[in-house]
């Protein structure tokens, strides 16, 4: 009927290898890394290059986009007294990241402040100290 026509590849000069875990049948799986070591807890000294938490400074996460620095004081107060506080804001919109700080006098009233703040579902921890 008709000629038939070979097919010619359409980039001949370009040669593509697929890397090895493409061949096999097998699914492509990273090697395997170790665990990296616990978060030190609030009542332990971490030694070493670990990661150490402030005694007085509070991490408060999943804050609503309105969150201003008086909301945290609001939300803080009845713990203690109170040496700083810093809602985290998108420079673009001036609104929340969803997360601040809030510094006490006192790892007493850290403490507590954390305690409580869980209990009501607040999420709170102890911020880490950022060694520069």
């Amino acid at each position: 009927m008709g000629k038939r026509l070979e097919q010619q590849p359409m980039y001949p000069q370009y040669t593509y290898y697929y890397p090895h875990y493409l061949q096999t049948k097998q699914p492509y799986a990273p090697p395997p890394h170790p665990m990296a070591p616990p978060s030190p807890s609030t009542n332990s000294c971490s030694q070493g290059g670990a990661e150490q938490l402030s005694k007085t400074n509070l991490y408060i996460r999943g804050l609503p986009p309105g969150t201003t620095d008086q909301d945290l004081i609001k939300l803080c107060q009845p713990y203690g007294k109170i040496v700083s506080t810093k809602a985290i804001l998108d420079k673009n919109t001036n609104q929340c990241k969803g997360y601040g700080f809030v510094d006490f006098d006192s790892p007493a009233a850290a403490q507590k402040a954390v305690s409580s703040l869980k209990a009501t579902g607040v999420q709170a921890q102890m911020a880490k100290v950022r060694r520069i």
